[in-house]
């Protein structure tokens, strides 16, 4: 099946979303730049807006407006959220982070490979 998706998606285990009503930080399952999965129990239904902060690790809180494009399924469960907006100059430090996690990608890649010629 062909890609559809215009941006790169990038995973990280360290990014959690903070949303409104939510006791607990949520987990972001990936990123790219232009929307990102939370995973929650009970997402909010399509068409939903929504106002929320990203935490990049080591960087802070970017604060974000976006709008629920699909409910994910049984695992993991959650929202795919397109973002609208990213206020004020945050937009440049999250595509920043974003090529970060390009770059440790690739040298995750480059490292296994090193691993595997050495077998």
């Amino acid at each position: 099946m062909r890609e559809r998706r215009r941006y790169p998606r990038f995973y990280s285990d360290c990014v959690r979303a903070f949303l409104p009503g939510q006791k607990q930080p949520l987990r972001v399952n990936n990123l790219s730049l232009k929307g990102c999965f939370i995973e929650m129990d009970d997402p909010p239904p399509p068409g939903t807006t929504l106002h929320f902060e990203l935490e990049l690790p080591d960087i802070g809180r970017i604060p974000i407006r976006g709008i629920v494009l699909h409910q994910g399924g049984l695992e993991p469960r959650g929202a795919g959220i397109l973002f609208l907006e990213i206020e004020d100059e945050f937009h440049h430090v999250y595509a920043k982070f974003l090529k970060a996690l390009q770059l440790i990608e690739e040298a995750q890649k480059l490292y296994d490979k090193l691993l595997a010629s050495e077998e």
